[in-house]
């Protein structure tokens, strides 16, 4: 099945419903870090939210971060998304896994923070904060959506690996938008209970099938599709920008000590190698 992104407008664009199956994207961040399953299924989460807040950027050109402090075995979580859900990241603790009987939740741990940084081109980027209260992503993100950006979202995330393969990741979110009435959001809250095992719902169908199934007798407007996808925008010309930031004085210091710079990336692990040759031709330019 392919990693694909439906959204649909409810009750004459009073309401969006979204839902999204991404097991290619999630399951690449995982491999190019060497995740254990369990470190692979809360990270996996967090990128997928990460994707459907990607997607609600206005432009591609638009960024995001989301980084999740938790007192879990995971450690920090980040992931990175760009407008048309393009996403990327890392955590602490790759490795780490939980013990027999041991709750998923142990992960993330039961206190923390959730921190999202949107660059939408103005003057300040967008600072919102959450909480991690019980070390469930989806609790915890549809507490940050309430209180950070005052958007009640009816949220359901899941995923599931096994031998390093995702067998599913994704999610469904239902938003009430401006003019959408009591009654209205009555019938949203209660279709969307349907959606509690959301990794049944995903692995026996198509988003575009369940919004079909739950909200097609709603005349639902769908809008285009979105593929997410697991994307790195690290490059040799990237890096190289990064060195000539830090000055030559400094750069030649680590040549001196160390004979050259590598620099290897947090999203992807690929590493780029910079000597003494690249380093002095690198600031001839300026």
């Amino acid at each position: 099945m392919k990693d694909v992104m439906n959204k649909a407008l409810l009750f004459d664009g009073r309401a969006m419903i979204t839902v999204w199956s991404m097991p290619r994207a999630a399951e690449e961040g995982a491999r190019l870090h060497g995740m254990t399953d369990d470190a692979a299924e809360a990270y996996a989460k967090v990128l997928s939210v990460t994707a459907y807040m990607a997607a609600g950027l206005k432009s591609e050109k638009d960024r995001l971060t989301v980084i999740v402090e938790g007192s879990g075995k995971a450690g920090r979580i980040v992931a990175c998304g760009e407008g048309g859900a393009k996403v990327r990241g890392y955590m602490s603790n790759p490795q780490a896994s939980l013990r027999a009987g041991e709750q998923p939740s142990a992960m993330i741990g039961g206190e923390g923070v959730i921190s999202v940084i949107k660059d939408m081109g103005m003057e300040q980027p967008y600072r919102g904060y959450g909480k991690v209260v019980k070390g469930d992503i989806t609790s915890d993100f549809a507490g940050y959506f309430l209180l950070s950006e005052q958007t009640p979202t009816a949220l359901a995330l899941d995923a599931q690996f096994e031998n390093g393969k995702c067998l599913m990741c994704g999610g469904a979110a239902a938003v009430a938008l401006p003019g959408c009435g009591e009654e209205q959001l009555i019938v949203l809250e209660d279709i969307m209970r349907n959606f509690t095992d959301i990794r049944s719902a995903l692995e026996n169908s198509t988003p575009r099938a369940l919004i079909e199934e739950h909200f097609g007798h709603f005349d639902p407007v769908y809008l285009p599709e979105i593929t997410p996808l697991y994307k790195c925008t690290c490059s040799r010309a990237r890096t190289a920008g990064m060195i000539k930031a830090m000055g030559r004085k400094e750069a030649m210091s680590i040549i001196v000590e160390c004979g050259r710079i590598d620099v290897k990336c947090e999203f992807c692990g690929k590493n780029y190698s910079f000597n003494a040759q690249d380093i002095d031709k690198l600031f001839k330019e300026e």
